[in-house]
């Protein structure tokens, strides 16, 4: 049962890596290098990382691959670019009293502290009167709650099919629990699938999220730079092809994205089951990206981490259309780094990345002068935008079902013959979206897999 308070939900992006573009292979014919183990896990973001470890501590022979020159996935720790820690993916360890990360960040020396509910809201060029707050927050408890009770009484449609008309907060409010959340809009997720998670206070970690996953990950071997093309399976056992020669296992554990898997990116050899491919479809990628700005001085109006939101200007069409509004929702100085976040959801994120990271920027900067005018361009330093749909490893920021579609999940989480399983944020029934319902999944895979294994 869903009971967060705003902005105890989901806040985000972050999850795991791997897929590439696929080729297909008869059974028979496998690489002149080949080896054999246990278990084969497909992508080393925290789903394939844990489910790798987990294997290991119980005796069993496995390899980790990984596409990408790092681990991590949709956790991305980056310390160059500003020269203080940014958080690509991930930033929010949520769900705190059931996140097994947050527990070890504090008993391993990490800073890490609640998301404090800090927010202000800008009229234009000057902060919202005393009416105007009670106005917007009425309009986003209505609207909130309609989502609720729908989702509560199992209704599976989309939020646009149900919430009020609130006038002139139309906008921000889709802004605030569509995009934002759930990185779609309205018209795109359902209320019962939103309904159906764990809700929970959300954390900060002054050292970056990336950091937390990289310290407890640090001793779980992987193959990086190795592409996993395509994955024959049968009664003797799987193939991985990958593109530095096959594998031969037991099992194999699979933690790509949903968009990745919906798209073909791996070749499954005989296909896959109908029901599992329409999960991937169904159960489809949203997207949520960061345009990070630095700046030289905290000019918002509010203290660190912090969140600024403003009305946006509406898309294309009629309000009522829930068509994806063009705007951003600030959190600012983080950890007091003088770095901030403007985050785009939904397909106007989709939209944006078409500009480029340059063309991200120019629009997170002209925001903010409706705003602030020209203190944002005398203290701006430099900027960087995410890109997580247009990523071939990733095409998207974290899975939800789409309206009509809920009852698709429970077909992501089970394994195929028992041979092929999969992990990952989207497989979570409870913690789905988050590094947390990666990591349990990854951990269930593992223990399923073991079990099934002769001793």
């Amino acid at each position: 049962m869903k009971t967060t308070t705003r902005r105890q939900f989901i806040k985000r992006t972050g999850i795991f890596a791997l897929g590439s573009l696929t080729s297909g292979f008869p059974w028979i014919r496998t690489n002149a290098r080949t080896s054999e183990v246990d278990v084969v896990v497909v992508g080393a973001g925290m789903a394939g990382l844990i489910a790798t470890e987990t294997l290991l501590a119980m005796g069993r022979s496995v390899i980790l691959l990984e596409a990408s020159n790092r681990i991590g996935g949709r956790v991305n720790l980056d310390k160059q670019t500003f020269n203080v820690p940014y958080d690509r993916g991930a930033h929010w360890l949520h769900q705190g009293s059931i996140n097994p990360l947050l527990g070890y960040a504090k008993n391993n020396g990490f800073s890490v502290y609640k998301s404090p509910s800090k927010e202000i809201l800008y009229i234009d060029k000057r902060e919202a009167t005393v009416d105007e707050y009670r106005e917007y927050n009425k309009a986003y408890r209505s609207t909130y709650r309609a989502t609720g009770a729908a989702g509560r009484m199992g209704k599976d449609v989309s939020p646009a099919s149900v919430v009020p008309d609130v006038g002139k907060w139309n906008e921000l409010v889709h802004l605030n629990i569509g995009p934002n959340e759930m990185a779609k809009d309205f018209d795109r997720f359902s209320c019962l699938d939103w309904w159906n998670s764990e809700g929970g206070e959300d954390w900060y970690c002054r050292e970056g999220f990336g950091a937390i996953v990289e310290h407890r990950t640090a001793s779980v071997p992987v193959k990086l730079n190795t592409s996993v093309t395509g994955i024959r399976w049968g009664k003797s056992g799987v193939v991985v092809e990958t593109d530095k020669g096959d594998i031969m296992a037991k099992k194999t554990i699979v933690t790509v994205s949903n968009g990745v898997l919906a798209s073909d990116g791996i070749n499954f050899n005989p296909p896959l089951p109908v029901s599992k491919k329409e999960a991937f479809h169904d159960i489809s990628m949203g997207v949520y990206n960061h345009i990070a700005l630095q700046f030289r001085e905290n000019f918002f109006g509010i203290g660190e981490d912090g969140y600024v939101i403003y009305p946006p200007e509406s898309g294309k069409g009629d309000q009522r259309e829930f068509v994806s509004p063009r705007g951003v929702s600030m959190l600012v100085n983080i950890s007091g780094s003088n770095l901030s976040l403007c985050d785009v959801g939904g397909e106007f994120a989709r939209e944006l990345e078409n500009e480029g990271v340059a063309g991200g920027i120019d629009f997170a900067l002209g925001e903010l002068r409706k705003i602030f005018g020209s203190r944002v361009d005398k203290h701006f330093i430099k900027g960087d935008m995410t890109m997580w749909a247009s990523d071939p490893l990733f095409q998207g920021s974290y899975a939800s079902a789409e309206p009509g579609k809920f009852a698709m999940r429970k077909h992501l989480g089970t394994d195929v013959a028992e041979r092929l399983y999969f992990a990952g944020e989207a497989c979570s029934k409870l913690e789905w979206s988050t590094v947390n319902g990666a990591y349990k999944t990854g951990e269930h895979a593992a223990l399923q897999v073991h079990r099934s294994l002769p001793t």
